[in-house]
């Protein structure tokens, strides 16, 4: 399936290593956004992650999302039907969602795992000094959750190459059935994924 993403393996030269290149530029604010979603699509909610998000400043830039944090006392016994809740819609769609595959890059592009654009994002991550598998536990490397994380890594370093990787690993979300979201929290957290990702291809700034 082709996405009208630059093909992996297309990014001129290696990724930029650890410290600031001259092409940095000012923080984006992206950056914050990519890590969390990065996270959050990465690894369910548990209590200590429900109460980093319930944080009003963090709950207000979800909202303005679209993303409703559940706003149960974590402390209630209530909170455990909520996580379980949760982890229900994780599992139907961020894991294993029906009638599509999991938010995998090579699965979308060529209907397998740990194709060419795994390879690209091994070596773009390996060239900024990077292991994915630290905070992935275990997720392909062109998961989308790795992709936004590694996305924010770059943009913080290199704003140019950032654009360039964006545009290669980040175009097929939008498109993507994932897109849709479905009902409740993760239904919200992927349609604003989307918009994210648009966002990032579409401006590099």
């Amino acid at each position: 399936m082709t996405d009208g993403s630059t093909p992996a393996g297309d990014l001129p030269g290696e990724a930029p290593a650890g410290g600031d290149s001259p092409n940095a530029g000012a923080h984006d604010p992206r950056t914050l956004v990519a890590r969390l979603f990065g996270r959050l699509l990465l690894r369910e909610l548990d209590r200590p992650t429900l109460v980093e998000l319930q944080a009003p400043a963090i709950a207000a830039a979800l909202a303005a999302t679209g993303i409703e944090v559940p706003g149960v006392d974590v402390e209630s016994a209530d909170c455990d039907a909520v996580l379980e809740e949760l982890g229900a819609q994780f599992f139907s769609q961020v894991l294993h969602p029906a009638g599509r595959g999991p938010l995998v890059h090579s699965l979308y592009r060529e209907g397998k795992y740990d194709g060419d654009a795994a390879a690209d994002v091994r070596k773009v991550a390996k060239g900024a000094g990077l292991e994915l598998a630290d905070g992935a536990r275990g997720a392909a490397p062109d998961h989308l959750g790795c992709l936004l994380t590694l996305w924010a890594e770059l943009r913080d370093r290199d704003a140019e190459f950032a654009q360039k990787f964006g545009a290669t690993h980040l175009t097929w979300v939008a498109r993507s059935p994932a897109a849709a979201g479905g009902p409740g929290f993760y239904g919200a957290l992927l349609r604003a994924v989307a918009d994210l990702c648009d966002e990032i291809v579409g401006s590099p700034a």
